[in-house]
Parts: C-alpha cells; sequence; structure tokens
C-alpha cells in the first residue's frame, strides 16, 4: 500500500490516546487524536478516515450520539466504527453500538494483538476501497474520455455522413439534370433536325412550285419572241403567261402573310361585311377550275346578319378553302358549300367528296409547311401554307377553323365559326373599309397627267411606262435617282413613282431630295413608292420618307392606275 492512512482516536482520557498510539505503531497509519466528540466532529469534517476507535463514555457526547451525527454526514457514512469501552458488557449496549452504526465492540482491556488485526484489516479493507475508488474513477475518466472520443467520432462521422449524404444528393440532382438537360437536348435536336427536314421540303416544294409557272413563262414566251405564233396561239400564250405569273404572285403572297403572321404584324381593316357576298366572290374566284374539272358546287347559302371583320381578308380564308377543295376533289366530283348561323356565330362548311385526309395526319392540317403528301411523286401542288394561313386569319376574327375527314377517299370537311357580334376592337375600330375594284377595264383614265418612273430595272421601266401610257399619261423614265433628279428639274412631272431598291441613292435618297426642295420647284410633288419590299415596316419607313402611296410588287394595274389618279387628284385640289 502506497502513502498514509488516517485512523481518528477518541477518548477523553489521554493516558488511553497514548496506549492505543503505543499499540498502533505501523508507519503507515497516520493516528489523528481527538479527546470529545465535538472534537472528532471537526476532523471528520476535515478529512476522511479509514477508521475510528471511539470511546463509548464520553463527558458531552458520549460514542453513540458522537457516531451518530458521523453516520449523518454523507462523506463518513461507511466509514468503520470501532467502539472501546471498559463499561457496560450487557448485551443491550452492545446492540446499541451496533445500531448507530459500529462494526465491532472491544471491551477493555483488549489484547494489542487483536487490536492490532482488526485495525490491520480495516485499513487493508480502506486501502482496497480506495483502490476500487481510484480505479474506477480512472475507469469513469476512461470511459468519459471514450465517450468524448465516440460523440467527437460519432460527431465527426455525422458531419461526414451529412457531406456525403449533401454529396450524393448533389450527384443525383446534377445527374437528373443532365438527364434532363440530355433528353432537352435530344428533343431540342429531333425538333431542330425536323425542322431542318421540313425546311428542306418547303424549299424543294417552293422551288418547284415556282419553277412550274416560270418554266410555263419562259416557254410560250420564247415562242412569242420568234414570231412565228398565229393570232389564237398568241392569245393563249399572253393567258398562259398571265395565269402562271398571277399563281406565282400567290405563292410569294402566301408565303409574306405567314411572316406576318408569325411576327404578329398582320392587321386587319374591319368593316360589317356580309358573308354570302363574300363567299360567293370567292366562288366566282375558283369558278374556272370548277368548271375544268365539271365539278358540281351545291351552294347553300343563308341570309344572316352581317359580322365585323375585314372583307379582302375573308375572301382570303374562303378562297384557300375552296381552292383546296376543289384541288383535291377528282373530276366530276361534288362540293357543298354551307352558310348558315349556329347561336351567336356564323358556320361556314366546304364539303367535298375529294381524296379524304388520313387519320394521322388531321391533326397537322393547319401547321405550317406540312402536307399529306409531301413527296416528288405527289399529284397535287403546293407549299402547305394555304389552311395554316386560314387558320390564323380565322383566329385573329376571334373565330375556329376544324377539319373532319371519315379517312382517305372518303371526301373532308372544313368548318369555320366567325362571332356575329362584333368584337370590342371592331367596333372601336368601325370604320368601313373601301373595296378595291380589281377589273382592270374599269380603271381610270390619266389623261393629261404626267407621270415620272424611276426604277433600275429596264424591263420594270418599260411595263410602267406602257401601262400609263395607255391609260394616257404622258411618262418619262429614268434608270437611276441622278438621272430622275435631272429629268425632274427639267419637267417637273405631276406624279413621281419609284423604285426603293437602286444601285447608288435608292428611293429614299431620291425623295428625301424632293421633299427638300421648295414647294415652287416641285418639293410637294406626289409620290408613289413602289417595290417589292412589302412588310409593314417598309410601308411605313417608305412614309415617313416622304411618299404619298406604298404599292407593292407585283403590281395590279387597277391599284396602279388608281393610285396616280388619287395622287394627281389630290394634288389639284390642293
Amino acid at each position: 500500500m502506497s502513502g498514509r492512512v488516517d485512523i481518528l482516536l477518541v477518548d477523553d482520557h489521554s493516558e488511553n490516546l497514548l496506549a492505543l498510539e503505543a499499540i498502533l505503531t505501523d508507519p503507515s497509519y497516520r493516528l489523528v487524536k481527538a479527546r470529545s466528540g465535538r472534537d472528532a466532529l471537526r476532523e471528520v469534517l476535515a478529512r476522511d478516515f479509514a477508521l475510528i476507535l471511539l470511546d463509548v463514555a464520553m463527558p458531552d457526547l458520549d460514542g453513540y450520539e458522537t457516531a451518530a451525527l458521523i453516520r449523518q454526514r454523507e462523506r463518513s457514512r461507511d466509514t468503520p466504527l470501532i467502539f472501546l469501552t471498559a463499561n457496560h458488557r450487557s448485551d443491550l449496549h452492545v446492540f446499541r453500538g451496533y445500531s448507530v452504526g459500529a462494526v465491532d465492540y472491544i471491551f477493555k482491556p483488549f489484547s494489542p494483538e487483536i487490536l492490532q488485526s482488526k485495525v490491520a484489516v480495516f485499513v487493508e479493507l480502506f486501502a482496497k476501497r480506495e483502490a476500487l475508488k481510484r480505479h474506477g474513477e480512472a475507469l469513469q475518466h476512461a470511459h468519459d474520455a471514450l465517450e468524448e472520443r465516440v460523440d467527437a467520432r460519432t460527431l465527426e462521422l455525422k458531419s461526414a455522413n451529412d457531406s456525403l449524404r449533401r454529396e450524393i444528393a448533389e450527384r443525383v440532382r446534377i445527374e437528373r439534370e443532365r438527364l434532363v438537360l440530355l433528353e432537352r437536348e435530344r428533343a431540342a435536336r429531333a425538333h431542330a433536325e425536323s425542322v431542318n427536314r421540313m425546311k428542306d421540303e418547303f424549299l424543294a416544294t417552293l422551288s418547284h412550285e415556282l419553277r412550274t409557272p416560270l418554266n410555263a413563262i419562259l416557254g410560250w414566251a420564247h415562242l412569242l419572241a420568234t414570231g412565228k405564233t398565229d393570232p389564237s396561239t398568241s392569245g393563249r400564250a399572253v393567258t398562259v403567261i398571265r395565269n402562271n405569273a398571277l399563281a406565282q404572285s400567290q405563292l410569294i403572297e402566301d408565303i409574306l402573310d405567314v411572316s406576318r403572321i408569325i411576327s404578329g404584324k398582320l392587321r386587319l381593316t374591319m368593316a360589317r361585311v356580309q358573308l354570302r357576298e363574300v363567299i360567293e366572290a370567292a366562288l366566282d374566284s375558283v369558278g374556272p377550275a370548277v368548271d375544268a374539272k365539271q365539278i358540281t358546287v351545291d351552294r347553300q347559302l343563308a341570309d344572316i346578319d352581317p359580322i365585323a371583320g375585314d372583307r379582302d381578308r375573308l375572301q382570303q380564308v374562303f378562297w384557300n378553302l375552296l381552292s383546296n377543295a376543289v384541288k383535291f376533289t377528282p373530276r366530276d366530283g361534288h362540293v357543298v358549300v354551307r352558310l348558315e348561323r349556329r347561336g351567336d356565330d356564323a358556320m361556314v362548311s366546304v364539303i367535298d367528296s375529294g381524296i379524304g385526309i388520313a387519320g394521322e395526319f388531321l391533326p397537322y392540317v393547319f401547321d405550317r409547311f406540312t402536307q399529306a403528301d409531301a413527296s416528288a411523286t405527289r399529284r397535287h401542288g403546293g407549299i402547305g401554307l394555304g389552311m395554316a394561313i386560314v387558320r390564323h386569319l380565322v383566329e385573329l376574327h376571334g373565330g375556329t377553323v376544324a377539319a373532319e375527314s371519315q379517312g382517305e377517299n372518303l371526301g373532308s370537311t372544313f368548318t369555320a365559326f366567325l362571332p356575329i357580334t362584333a368584337p370590342s376592337a371592331a367596333e372601336r375600330a368601325g370604320a368601313e373599309a373601301v373595296d378595291r375594284e380589281k377589273d382592270e377595264g374599269e380603271a381610270e383614265v390619266l389623261q393629261g397627267i404626267a407621270v415620272l418612273v424611276v426604277d433600275d430595272d429596264a424591263d420594270s421601266r418599260s411595263l410602267l411606262s406602257a401601262l400609263l401610257q395607255e391609260r394616257g399619261a404622258t411618262v418619262e423614265a429614268a434608270a437611276s435617282a441622278a438621272e430622275a433628279l435631272e429629268i425632274f428639274h427639267a419637267r417637273r412631272p405631276d406624279v413621281l413613282i419609284s423604285d426603293i431598291a437602286m444601285p447608288g441613292r435608292d428611293g429614299y435618297d431620291l425623295i428625301r431630295a424632293v421633299r427638300d426642295l421648295p414647294a415652287a420647284e416641285g418639293g410637294e410633288t406626289p409620290a408613289m413608292a413602289l417595290t417589292a419590299y412589302v412588310r409593314d415596316e417598309d410601308v411605313s419607313r417608305a412614309l415617313a420618307a416622304g411618299f404619298h402611296l406604298h404599292i407593292r410588287k407585283p403590281v395590279a394595274v387597277a391599284d396602279l392606275i388608281r393610285g396616280v389618279a388619287e395622287l394627281a387628284t389630290a394634288a389639284a385640289r390642293g
């Protein structure tokens, strides 16, 4: 045993204390002496003892009372107590001693060897108890340290686990995003390939549709140029050339309409329109094709209230529907055109006995650049824009259009619903549309009007000059803006007609130069822009530059003559 242990000796007689010191001479003992119960209590409060030897008979506090008080203290509750007494050998006193916590009861006089032996036993027990206590504390410390390490490791593992979980979640998110992006990329690539394929098919179709009438125009023009054709053949050549030129013009107009629709720049001129009149005009337009194929047309046109709409655009809708029906209806077929009122809508149906529409193509009938048969062996021409234009124009009027077919060779039905009640925008627009007269035979006379035509294309200058001179106008032509200004200064015209795109100085430069002149020198001369630039922004730019009118190429003769007449009349009034 390392270190010394404390033993408390309590006796009110000094000689007894000396006797105990003489017996307990083991150098490992540190003997602490107390001469009363109170002194003993003070010592117990100050330190812990391995053993207390306590006299019973003491003044003030006897041994029993002192033992009882010692046992009340938590730290000394288990300290071994041995009573030493020369009195009270009765069992009652022995029992009392044990009842207050004594571990032994020794009567005086006692054998020193017995006392030494008992003290040694309790000291050894104390030493072992202290060793166990220290070991327990060491174990507790080790346990606490282990707990701390476990806690620290747990936190570390938890942090690592959380980090790993976040990393896994991040990788999963990245992988999901990668898969989404990959799917989008695949979809975009497939869409791009589809669009590119549609573009190639459209361009091939467009090339075919433009070259076919061009071939007829060039071929018949070559025959006319030989001068070897009789009047009948010449008349037929002119008719073929005119019809094919109109077909080319219609193709270009369809493409421009789609461009305006896509850019949202297509505008309607709203007015009160009688649909029956518009449908009949469209039927008249397709009359030659109907007669050529000997198709029977059943007109079931009811008289209904007028609607708010753009007359020209509505006629374009019905012309497209009717042309489509005639094109896909075989010879001696049947077409029904029906107009009736359904609730607050006007319902227009075009029903044919033609080749019908395959079920898988039906949902795409009104898509741009789509055709049921886009192959080189197809039997019917077109570039796949007509029905897309129909849908957009009907929707701009606040209506809907649908296609139905029972299948191939079972005919088809196209039905348009147009609101009879005018949309609020139409009511606000309110202005009546001015019907344009298309009959070239009723064009105005231009007798006495001097016109300056400016165009870098010699054929266009010659054509315009001939058309205007035929109506009585006096015409001078210039191939450039500079030449036009020279003529303008020498002989001021009544009306100026200029192309826009010209080398050097274009039509905008020309009109600005004219507008910079004083009024007395022609600065206010009426001017018309005649150009193939026909977008809304092109029209606005031309008018802003100083032109009074914008007429697009290819020009309708009636529009040209009427425009010149209106400009000349307005100038005369002003």
